[in-house]
């Protein structure tokens, strides 16, 4: 174990301690590891003028979706999940001493400065995964099945939220300080990590990698995933931590992926849905992840395009939300080929052929 981690008594789960012997603004072989060894620490202080180098954790979408349902009835749906590190630098988690009577692994996050030495940060703990067999650092993500459009269907999490953070995609090798190869290639007990520009994929054979949907209804859900969601790693950017794809699932075995943007807004429905060439209706669309400001607009059709004006949020709630608008159809005497419209909210979600236009 890392002695010189396993010395640290942080008070509180902020900043921890600066090592007090210079390094390198980014690793150099296992740079903290052995380092650490050898170096002294301290406990809060005021720092140096130096530039962070934080991670930035950024999940995809889900992918490779499956549903399955066995003879007892049990129905599961299993997915994949990449989430990868778009900062300027490492997330690097190393263990400190044991738990008492827990037998977990104190874990501090590791943040190299542009010069000086790296600060840690308290930031949980590695616990022992008898499925995966190797170490996981606890509350790394939370995966979510919410109901869009889902007449009796009701929310489901996933159990999985422990990982072992490595390096095993490589997505952005052009961003400053990404290594040409994975640095951290193997689920280390005493140390973990990602590099810049890499990521770490889970595929959906994995233990964990599931959310129990038996007995719940058919229809459209919304599956969302989101890395450190108790908020106890240090990025630069904290609003880019949850990704979401849009599903219509249906028993016992069908998934069919409606909108894969990411994005975490989804309509499910806008009431009413047609009008007449050169007259103005008032709508209301009713969805998922609404705020307000969101704009709606109209896309995929021909002829005549809608145009949505004076546009309120009017409910936000956890299940359903709501937004009303003026929808002006212009006019025009040549009929479209394709009159159907796709209804999108925000910059993200859409929902398909929504609205009619009749002459």
């Amino acid at each position: 174990m890392n002695k010189a981690l396993a010395a640290l008594r942080p008070a509180h789960a902020t900043v921890v301690a600066a090592a007090t012997t210079a390094s390198p603004p980014l690793r150099t072989g296992a740079y903290w590891l052995a380092a650490a060894c050898g170096i002294a620490l301290a406990l809060p202080r005021v720092a140096t003028a130096q530039t962070a180098l934080p991670p930035n954790l950024i999940p995809l979408g889900a992918f490779a979706t499956t549903l399955s349902t066995d003879s007892g009835g049990r129905s599961t749906l299993r997915f994949g999940t990449t989430s990868w590190n778009a900062g300027t630098g490492p997330l690097e988690l190393a263990a400190g001493e044991v738990e008492t009577g827990s037998g977990k692994l104190r874990v501090y996050q590791v943040v190299y400065q542009s010069s000086g030495a790296p600060v840690l940060y308290f930031a949980g703990a590695f616990e022992y995964h008898p499925a995966h067999d190797h170490m996981h650092f606890n509350d790394y993500a939370l995966y979510t099945l919410q109901p869009v459009n889902a007449p009796g269907g009701s929310l489901r999490t996933g159990a999985k939220t422990t990982f072992c953070v490595m390096d095993t995609t490589a997505i952005n090798l052009s961003l400053p300080g990404a290594p040409s190869r994975a640095f951290y290639s193997q689920c280390g007990r005493d140390l973990q990590g990602m590099s810049v520009g890499w990521a770490d994929t889970y595929g959906p054979q994995l233990a964990g990698q599931e959310i129990d949907f038996s007995g719940n209804a058919d229809g459209i859900y919304q599956l969302k995933i989101e890395v450190d969601p108790k908020k106890v790693l240090v990025e630069s950017n904290e609003n880019d931590n949850v990704s979401c794809v849009l599903l219509s699932i249906k028993k016992p075995s069908t998934v069919t992926v409606l909108d894969t943007s990411g994005l975490c807004s989804s309509v499910a429905s806008i009431t009413p849905n047609s009008a007449r060439t050169g007259t103005s209706v008032q709508v209301t669309i009713s969805g998922y992840g609404f705020t307000s400001g969101m704009g709606v607009s109209f896309e995929g059709g021909n002829g005549p395009r809608p145009v949505a004006s004076n546009v309120q949020l009017i409910s936000d709630t956890d299940a359903l939300d709501q937004i009303t608008a003026t929808v002006t159809v212009p006019y025009k005497k040549q009929p479209s080929k394709n009159p159907y419209w796709n209804v999108r909210v925000g910059s993200g979600g859409v929902l398909a052929r929504g609205f009619l236009v009749t002459r």
